[in-house]
């Protein structure tokens, strides 16, 4: 008996030993996947001891932390003659439920520390600022869906002000330098709340969204007042039914009156401080301010955004330019920017639709057909629609096929097109707001015969609104900067290149190809893709997957720029050999799998 307790022991000591080799060799094998990864802001936050030249350096305040938003612009202004200048630390960050928080013990921006450094650029001798209200006022755009009420700011002095304040002050003061240049950008509230911030989920996602989209009392002439939009967003289209009564009660059951008070109460806090800009705005002597407004996440209905629209048009009196899409406001305003400091050249554009379908919003989520939203950002720089032989450049829009007996024309006409302008030299902006709706066949017909290397921008991820202002300050900042800068960089075309590859990047191997493959493999492990947590072995694993899923497929966009030509000056016109692409360092910025960041090299 004694002997087989000896054996039973030594058993169990082998299945410990056993046990315990596994577990570490576990623990090493999660290290060795969780590589350092740098992030994008650590190369990109250029310190304002670093400028050399303030004629040219942007004092840039972002909406968030996001790739659209950070590395999109940088690349952009790079790209067309500039540098951007951003805050310093987190003090721009959002955080989702569950993350690290910020510096500042929070998950937003800090809102003081923006301020006062606004005005310590101005105090270097900054002249050109590109700054978000929403990041200002809210600490980014996630917050600003999030505070009901007046967030005062109290600043290390101990001043305390309202966010209304605190702009008259900050901001609207560098007016009164007449060498300063302001381009702001805000928002009108989206429909729905944030997946993973703030307790709300997708549930709640869609609930908000679907009360938002309940088609409100219309208001015109003198009814349209802050005070009768209010009033106006409880009820539904007949002014009498409260809006949720006219929702699929698998929504509107998930609901509560605190929920839309707090829902409504946003709203109005937005609507406010926007009222407060446009008001500032028309007072103001000064003709050096622009400011645009995006519309996030809409739908095309007359929708609780509609009066907030009509009001902002009626009391903008020019002041303000109302945009489809809100990602792309950074970059729209970079290119308006090197329009104005390259001496306001207006140009002449040959535009082209290519698949007929511009005249319907290409999904639920755009307020504007695809026709208007491309006439906006043609308003919003003076463009003149010219015949071919006329124009200084082509936008080509490739949209949905009208006819899917003719995809494959539609795919031929678009391509041969592509070819012809970089045979014949004629600087083109392709906007491919199909929504993947040729599926491979066009893919692999661009890969195959077109020189993305040669285009001016390519935009073609997300949805229509977005699209379209990518395509559109991509390619009208980098043709302002070829046509109307005499003394060209290098340098501006290693960050064109690096623009053109993110963007391709982004649309193919990761949007159409990795990305639902990637959420399916997170889902797998049993957490949630809108907010993987860090720090844990499946954070680990899903870096891994992420990097093997992607990075394979971006071979094809380094062989297609690394055999083409880039052009590098209009009169005379000038190309020259690309050279090798690589990206590194890739990451998801929000730990959510819907957007992706990674650094570009171009050598």
């Amino acid at each position: 008996m004694e002997k087989k307790r000896r054996q039973v022991k030594k058993l169990w000591i082998a299945l410990a030993v056993l046990v315990l080799a596994a577990l570490a060799a576990v623990l090493i094998w999660s290290a060795s996947l969780h590589r350092e990864v740098t992030p994008v802001t650590d190369n990109m936050n250029v310190s304002s001891d670093d400028v050399s030249d303030w004629k040219h350096a942007i004092a840039y305040i972002p909406l968030d932390d996001r790739t659209d938003n950070i590395q999109d612009v940088v690349h952009m202004a790079e790209a067309s003659g500039f540098q951007i200048v951003l805050p310093p630390g987190d003090t721009y960050c959002t955080k989702l439920d569950g993350q690290p928080l910020n510096s500042n013990g929070t998950q937003y921006g800090d809102r003081e520390a923006l301020f006062t450094w606004v005005q310590e650029m101005e105090a270097k001798g900054c002249n050109l600022y590109i700054l978000s209200l929403d990041q200002l006022f809210s600490g980014g755009l996630v917050n600003s869906r999030s505070i009901s009420g007046t967030a005062e700011l109290t600043f290390d002095d101990g001043t305390v002000m309202t966010e209304a304040e605190a702009f008259d002050r900050y901001i609207l003061s560098l007016a009164n330098d007449p060498e300063n240049r302001l381009y702001l950008f805000d928002s009108v509230v989206r429909l729905a709340s944030t997946v993973g911030y703030q307790g709300y989920e997708l549930e709640e996602y869609y609930s908000f969204r679907f009360y938002g989209m309940e088609p409100r009392p219309v208001l015109s002439g003198d009814d349209l007042t802050l005070d009768k939009v209010f009033a106006a967003y409880r009820y539904g289209e007949d002014g009498v039914s409260f809006a949720q009564d006219g929702m699929d009660s698998q929504y509107s059951a998930g609901l509560t009156d605190r929920m839309i008070d707090d829902y409504l109460n946003v709203r109005m806090r937005k609507l406010r401080l926007t009222d407060h800009v446009l008001s500032a705005l028309k007072a103001s002597e000064y003709d050096n301010i622009r400011l645009l407004i995006g519309i996030d996440d809409s739908s095309n209905t007359n929708n609780i955004q509609a009066n907030e629209l009509n009001y902002i048009a009626q009391q903008s009196d020019g002041k303000a330019t109302v945009m489809a899409g809100l990602d792309s406001l950074g970059r729209l305003l970079v290119a308006k920017l090197a329009q104005d400091q390259y001496g306001g050249h207006q140009i002449n554009a040959c535009l082209q639709y290519i698949g007929g379908s511009q005249s319907i919003p290409s999904s639920e989520y755009d307020r504007y057909t695809l026709e208007e939203t491309v006439n906006l950002h043609l308003e919003l720089f003076g463009a003149h629609t010219v015949d071919a032989a006329d124009a200084e450049l082509e936008i080509l829009v490739m949209t949905a096929p009208s006819d899917e007996s003719r995809a494959q024309e539609y795919c031929e006409e678009l391509v041969s097109r592509l070819e012809y302008n970089t045979e014949n030299h004629i600087p083109t902006i392709l906007v491919e707001a199909s929504g993947n709706a040729y599926g491979e066949a066009l893919e692999d017909m661009l890969f195959e015969r077109v020189d993305f290397a040669s285009l001016l921008a390519f935009s073609g991820r997300y949805y229509q609104a977005n699209v379209t202002g990518v395509g559109f300050s991509m390619g009208f900042s980098r043709y302002f900067y070829l046509a109307c800068q005499p003394d060209k960089d290098g340098a501006c075309d290693d960050a064109h290149m690096r623009q053109i590859t993110s963007s391709l990047a982004l649309t193919y191997p990761y949007v159409i190809h990795s990305r639902q493959e990637l959420s399916d493999y997170v889902s797998s492990l049993g957490c949630d893709y809108n907010n993987i947590l860090a720090g844990s072995v499946k954070a680990s694993m899903i870096q891994d997957k992420l990097e093997s899923t992607f990075l394979s497929r971006c071979e094809k966009i380094f062989e297609n720029l690394e055999s083409g030509r880039m052009i590098t000056s209009i009169d005379p016109y000038t190309e020259k050999e690309v050279g090798s692409i690589s990206i590194h360092d890739v990451y998801f910025p929000w730990n959510r799998t819907f957007e992706l960041t990674f650094t570009v090299d171009v050598k």
